[in-house]
């Protein structure tokens, strides 16, 4: 079956969230008058007690919370991890913010442009809307349809997640490819009939020994570049 839907995972995938944000830590840090020295860590910190919120909610329908809230209240555990003294609830609303400020990896505008003349391309993330819009509104980067999570009241790597989203595009599992560079995102997919892209990403958490690897599952395709996914479609 021919590919003709793409479906995108978006933080680390497309967007490179450490720099923006291990930039806004280092900020804080200084300001706070802690050397900076551990502002990597404090990042890598954050968005593993991000993984693990979402991870640990259970009936999520029943419990949603909003991803920049999660972000907000796992700030503080982020530095008492390395020892560091809390914020207050306003400074980590305000420090959270800088997860709405992300920037695309270099192949990404180009490589997306030239995917939409050859297929339907959709986000499907677990952040916020409000966020995604503004995000690549921002960016100047065009879509034919956002999806997050907040749309099915579910975090991937919910079942329903992936299919909400298909249900939306009417598009076929058979014909749909996930694209991530997580490897639970693209095992979900899998499990549910669609073919998986695992994109490469080593700087996704600022440096390449902290990189995941995708290559311990057997994954449909393997890219380095989101451009790269068009020869797949010929």
């Amino acid at each position: 079956m021919a590919i003709d839907t793409l479906l995108f995972d978006v933080q680390g995938t497309l967007l490179d969230f450490f720099t923006p944000v291990h930039n806004e830590v280092s900020h804080y840090l200084v300001s706070n008058g802690i050397p900076a020295s551990t502002a990597a860590e404090v990042t890598r910190t954050w968005r593993q007690l991000y993984f693990k919120h979402v991870g640990d909610i259970q009936n999520p329908s029943q419990k949603w919370t909003r991803v920049q809230q999660v972000y907000e209240t796992t700030f503080t555990p982020a530095l008492r991890a390395h020892g560091l003294p809390p914020a207050t609830a306003e400074t980590a609303r305000d420090v959270s913010r800088c997860w709405t400020r992300l920037v695309p990896w270099p192949d990404v505008s180009h490589g997306l442009a030239d995917l939409r003349s050859n297929a339907t391309i959709a986000t499907l993330s677990n952040t916020d809307m409000s966020t995604m819009v503004q995000l690549f509104k921002t960016l100047g980067i065009d879509w034919d349809a956002i999806f997050t999570a907040e749309l099915f009241g579910a975090f991937k790597p919910e079942p329903a997640v992936y299919l909400g989203a298909l249900r939306f595009l009417g598009a076929r599992p058979e014909n749909t490819a996930m694209v991530a560079s997580h490897a639970y995102d693209l095992r979900a997919a899998r499990e549910l009939g669609l073919t998986t892209v695992y994109v490469h990403r080593p700087l996704e958490h600022g440096a390449p020994e902290f990189a995941e690897n995708g290559s311990n599952d057997a994954f449909d395709h393997y890219v380095s570049e989101v451009g790269d996914i068009v020869e797949l479609l010929r």
